[in-house]
């Protein structure tokens, strides 16, 4: 049989004290990691991007960690870790936008908005392992005539360590 020490929370993490078999506390190992985490939007619309050029977005809200580079449009890990992308691609009345996720310049996965009678929105999500150092961007999938991407606070990306 354990006996329970009594436990006050650690004042750097807000997760509950759970004791180990030997009673111990392991609020260090689960919750002194670093916060890393990002929100990015458009303000300005893009118009007829060329493929595989970085989607630009002109307005960083969150960057928690300063990971996300607003010069170059890149998140980069600053730990491995697992990690949560998404991303919303919004566009206006008979246009469309294709875009990708790219780990280090690789496509992970697609995104597509349009064409419609009204403006419309296409968001995607994946949770990626990422090492140290790699590489995360959104880049443009197409260069058809007559894409657009609304900004104004529509289309948005962002991104977090679990």
């Amino acid at each position: 049989m354990h006996l329970v020490v009594g436990h006050t929370s650690c004042s750097t993490c807000t997760c509950a004290p759970v004791e180990d078999i030997n009673c111990r506390c392991d609020c260090s190992r689960r919750c002194n990691k670093q916060q890393i985490g990002f929100l990015v939007r458009l303000n300005r619309a893009l118009v007829n991007r060329p493929k595989g050029s970085d989607v630009i977005y002109d307005n960083v809200i969150t960057n928690e960690g300063n990971g996300y580079n607003p010069s170059t449009e890149i998140f980069t890990a600053s730990v491995e870790g697992l990690y949560s992308f998404s991303w919303t691609t919004t566009t206006r009345t008979n246009n469309y936008f294709y875009t990708f996720l790219a780990v280090n310049g690789n496509m992970i996965a697609r995104n597509h908005a349009g064409p419609n009678t009204a403006d419309i929105s296409g968001s995607q999500t994946v949770v990626v392992h990422l090492k140290k150092n790699e590489k995360v961007n959104i880049k443009v999938q197409h260069n058809y005539i007559g894409q657009l991407m609304y900004g104004e606070g529509w289309s948005t990306f962002s991104g977090f360590m679990i």
